[in-house]
């Protein structure tokens, strides 16, 4: 099976497959609220939406050409890129159960992560369509809502259901990826030693339930990425790409800010930098941004020598600045670089 963009010529041939009224809002929801559809009605219903430039019809098709599943993928809100939504996920009926279905949800997840900027899929299942809640559950989709939808023929209970997108970049020695709860433990390991947090702002981690909690929020952040060695696939320290209102420095959208600690047992070993020169790299070339920034506070030597390693330059400091720690300040000195920089010096 592979993904193509939808055609006119698609159109009959799925309206074929929703075969009764109860099938149309089921796969469809209130989309066409009229049945038969036509492939007419559903040319029309697209037209606009394509010519938006935030709706993307799709059509798979197998190894002969034969029309075998569609959906549409469009951004619900015009000011947000980070989330996109999929519906009228739909397979020829008469190959349902065979696992094609899961097959054109995968195909649809690799499309948003190959073409589009969106970190977030959401979408909606009737509770009525056991058979497709299942297939969402099966790549990846979790419950976040409920609700009830008033369709033609009765009220419907509904389930939204989302993933995230997990992006990860890759060095010669690491895996930079999203924090799982399920790491834990690995982050207790390192975040628990009184060398590695206070220095850089933050408390230690008093127990694994108390890293478990950082990852679902702190680290859960966009952007934020644990470090994890190839040789073991474990997580051994952290680093984060705030972009511009994220950061505390005051920097535009166009602008990132660079945080990161490793654990103690892997000090001196190049890691950090290397994890940094990647995100630099990612920030630089992928997001496009025009200049990087990083901050040590007063007396992180190691944090100042990745800093001056991965080609950042003093640029002011700060006097007074809060942190994580309750009621303490510090003295921040800033660095930066500017992708011109950066491209003279790769």
């Amino acid at each position: 099976m592979i993904l193509r963009n939808f055609k006119k010529e698609d159109a009959p041939i799925i309206a074929e497959w929703l075969r009764s009224e109860e099938e149309l809002y089921k796969w469809s929801a209130d989309r066409f609220n009229k049945y038969p559809l036509t492939g007419e009605d559903i040319n029309e219903n697209y037209a606009p939406q394509i010519e938006s430039g935030r709706f993307y019809p799709l059509t798979a098709v197998d190894e002969n050409e034969t029309i075998v599943g569609h959906f549409i993928i469009r951004y619900p809100r015009d000011d947000d890129d980070s989330s996109v939504r999929f519906g009228f996920v739909i397979v020829n009926p008469a190959i349902r159960g065979k696992g094609y279905g899961k097959e054109l949800l995968q195909l649809g997840i690799g499309y948003v992560k190959e073409h589009l900027s969106a970190k977030r899929i959401d979408l909606g299942v009737f509770e009525n369509n056991e058979s497709a809640r299942y297939c969402y559950e099966a790549v990846g989709f979790t419950e976040y809502a409920k609700r009830e939808c008033e369709m033609p023929i009765g009220t419907w209970k509904c389930t939204d259901m989302e993933m995230f997108i997990e992006k990860s970049l890759e060095t010669e020695r690491l895996i930079l990826r999203r924090w799982e709860e399920s790491d834990g433990e690995d982050l207790y390991k390192y975040a628990s030693n009184p060398d590695v947090g206070p220095i850089a702002g933050w408390a230690v981690h008093t127990s694994v339930e108390n890293s478990r909690e950082i990852i679902k929020g702190v680290l859960s952040e966009p952007e934020t990425y644990a470090v994890v060695l190839k040789e073991t696939g474990h997580p051994v320290g952290s680093i984060g790409l705030m972009l511009g209102k994220a950061s505390n420095i005051g920097i535009p959208d166009t602008e990132g800010e660079i945080g990161y600690w490793i654990g103690v047992p892997y000090w001196g070993q190049g890691l950090i930098p290397e994890a940094v020169r990647e995100i630099m790299r990612y920030g630089f070339e992928e997001l496009n941004l025009e200049k990087l920034w990083c901050g040590y506070f007063d007396g992180n030597e190691k944090s100042k020598r990745v800093q001056e390693k991965c080609g950042f330059h003093y640029h002011h400091t700060s006097e007074n600045v809060p942190c994580a720690l309750e009621g303490v300040l510090r003295t921040e000195h800033i660095t930066c670089l500017t992708k011109e920089e950066w491209l003279e010096k790769r």
